[in-house]
């Protein structure tokens, strides 16, 4: 038997390491636009799911409800019970509130909404259509209703939803996308 103890050496160890931090640096940026992505792609999700939301309780209970999205630093997008979205989500009177999200969810996401609906989104969904009845009084008739988010690192996506209620998550023209995001172009 051998007098030698099992083990690494102090260079075998200090090589190890050397490896490990190189490779560390080569994976860092890719993991960073990887978190950068699937933060903008959350948000998007949950913009989109919310608006289905109101639309199918809309369905479900026979009411009108009402997606709204106040975009900025602290934006927040809800889902009321109300025949319009002057209903609002706090701990101090949850009556109503159906659904709440906030933008610091999404920690590095901003949105904003088109200049045509002012400060905030607002969609009214008919209970027996399940059309966005807001847009159908307004003139001239907006077509599309958009969410556009955009990442800490200048990705972007958009949401949109119809007159009709059907709502997509698409990635703007000339914005970048990227790969990780697999969106298909905005119309």
């Amino acid at each position: 038997m051998n007098g030698r103890a099992a083990g690494f050496t102090l260079v075998e160890l200090i090589v190890t390491i050397l490896v490990l931090a190189v490779l560390s640096l080569i994976a860092a940026p890719s993991f960073i636009q990887f978190v950068d992505n699937r933060r903008l792609a959350g948000a998007a999700e949950a913009v989109k799911n919310g608006m289905q939301f109101a639309r199918s309780e809309a369905f479900k209970r026979s009411r009108t409800t009402c997606f709204q999205l106040t975009p900025g630093a602290d934006a927040q997008w809800l889902v009321v019970e109300v025949p319009t979205c002057s209903g609002f989500c706090s701990d101090a009177d949850p009556d109503g509130c159906l659904m709440q999200v906030r933008s610091a969810d999404f920690p590095g996401v901003q949105s904003s909404v088109d200049d045509d609906f002012g400060e905030a989104l607002e969609a009214l969904f008919d209970p027996v259509r399940g059309t966005v009845r807001n847009f159908l009084e307004t003139e001239p008739m907006q077509a599309w209703g958009r969410v556009s988010l955009e990442s800490a690192r200048g990705k972007q996506l958009e949401v949109q939803i119809s007159v009709m209620g059907r709502v997509e998550i698409c990635v703007p023209a000339g914005a970048t996308g990227g790969p990780g995001l697999a969106y298909g172009d905005c119309l």
